[in-house]
């Protein structure tokens, strides 16, 4: 019996390593990133639960970019699954020149959006970077 468990748990973890999932994975599934033009942006939905206003971190590195010149209030946008867009109401920043991190808020979601994607355009020679998350 001793040993139908053991493999049966050592089944159970190496399917867990093998669909690259942990116990935290669904923490983890609210940020993602995207690296071009020598930039790396990593962005965290802080809040998808709540049903409050929208809001992200935004987390910008670059080693040879400086990212003062880029205002997230201005160049990122929230769209839900029926087209419609969201322009942010606040930005805070924290850093600058190569490191800069950004929470920003949007209003708050019409009701029944089952999807939204965040997009950052111009950063770096990136046209957009697009960032999606089922609210399912």
């Amino acid at each position: 019996m001793k040993v139908f468990r053991l493999f049966a748990t050592t089944i159970a973890l190496a399917l867990v390593l093998i669909n690259g999932e942990t116990f935290g994975a669904a923490a983890s599934n609210m940020t993602q990133s995207s690296a071009g033009g020598g930039v790396t942006a990593k962005v965290t939905f802080l809040n998808p639960k709540s049903g409050e206003d929208p809001r992200f971190q935004v987390v910008l590195d670059t080693h040879s970019v400086n990212l003062d010149a880029y205002d997230l209030k201005s160049v990122a946008v929230l769209r839900d699954d029926s087209g419609k867009n969201y322009v942010p109401t606040s930005a805070e920043n924290d850093g600058s020149g190569h490191h800069r991190e950004v929470t920003i808020a949007f209003p708050r979601l019409t009701r029944g959006a089952k999807r939204i994607e965040m997009v950052i355009k111009d950063v770096a020679g990136v046209k957009e970077r697009t960032f999606v998350w089922n609210l399912e």
